[in-house]
């Protein structure tokens, strides 16, 4: 079998796709390529730069086509155009992935059929995992994201200076790249935050889990996600999480058991101080928490449902 995916970034599971596929290549556009046979194109987005092109190469090549949509934005997060163009590849292709029950939803209203729902969140529980007690962990409220407007920060920054006036040895620390990051400082300095810190390098995988073993919990402040991934790994690796209601996170985590969702800044510093200031009640969600991504997200056998699911479509 051979299969074409084409998006702004490889899927982390791009390696292990291979071992159920066969031959897989990826491109991100305007990346063109010589147009050769493919059994199926695969397209993150349902949009002119991603979706476009893979629909006229399906055309081209015969490959059955498959539009996936990782964020709930179709409702809210395109313009009047992009949602024509994302409704007529949607309207057009063998199959619409959809990563949460909402994103699901929100494609069938507008017209498509043939949707599965298959979450993007798969987590290697053996290497995200608990290394450092909650007991002994500092006050640090960690943020992992691309530094642009989805992700929100000036709600986390707002919240996190009611957090600093209640908890003066509370710290906020950021991981990410993006074109937001200058705007990120200013409010920070605007604000007066003493106990802020912004780092924009990229971080291996093991740093990571030391990050997340570090925190007390992660903030998640996005307006959309499909997700988000973040929050997964988070909790194998017992980190709770203070979170907007967004993505697959708001479909299978609950409020007080995995971790808090809250909107507003005075609500969101609320819920980062109750969680700082009992580190029992971190550990006890942290402790539900990864047992949820183990038993729904666990690498592997997320994968391989992920994989079926397509071959099935050939087959």
């Amino acid at each position: 079998m051979k299969v074409l995916m084409i998006g702004r970034n490889k899927s982390i599971a791009f390696d292990e796709l291979q071992r159920y596929w066969g031959e897989v290549s990826f491109i991100k556009p305007p990346q063109l390529i010589k147009p050769r046979r493919y059994d199926l194109i695969i397209a993150q987005e349902p949009t002119l730069r991603i979706g476009i092109y893979a629909y006229l190469l399906s055309k081209i090549t015969g490959a059955k086509l498959i539009l996936e949509v990782h964020a709930d934005y179709l409702e809210s997060g395109l313009t009047p155009l992009q949602k024509r163009i994302a409704e007529y590849l949607l309207k057009r292709c063998s199959l619409v992935r959809a990563v949460s029950l909402k994103i699901a939803e929100d494609i069938k209203r507008l017209g498509a059929k043939n949707i599965v729902m298959i979450p993007s969140i798969y987590v290697k529980t053996d290497i995200f995992r608990p290394l450092k007690n909650h007991s002994s962990r500092r006050p640090i409220i960690l943020s992992i994201g691309r530094l642009v407007k989805q992700k929100n920060f000036p709600l986390l920054l707002s919240a996190f200076k009611k957090v600093e006036e209640e908890i003066s040895e509370a710290e906020l620390v950021i991981h990410g790249r993006g074109p937001q990051e200058k705007e990120i400082l200013y409010l920070a300095r605007k604000l007066g935050l003493k106990n802020f810190k912004l780092f924009t390098q990229w971080l291996p995988e093991e740093e990571l889990v030391n990050l997340y073993n570090e925190a007390a919990l992660l903030a998640i402040t996005s307006k959309y996600e499909g997700g988000p991934r973040v929050a997964f790994e988070a909790g194998a690796c017992h980190t709770p999480f203070v979170s907007t209601r967004v993505g697959i996170l708001t479909e299978v985590a609950r409020h007080g058991l995995h971790g808090f969702f809250a909107d507003k800044p005075g609500e969101f510093a609320e819920k980062i101080i109750t969680l700082i200031q009992d580190p029992l009640l971190r550990e006890k969600m942290g402790e539900n928490f990864r047992k949820l991504v183990k038993e729904s997200f666990e690498w592997c056998k997320s994968i391989r449902k992920y994989a079926e699911c397509y071959l099935s479509i050939i087959c």
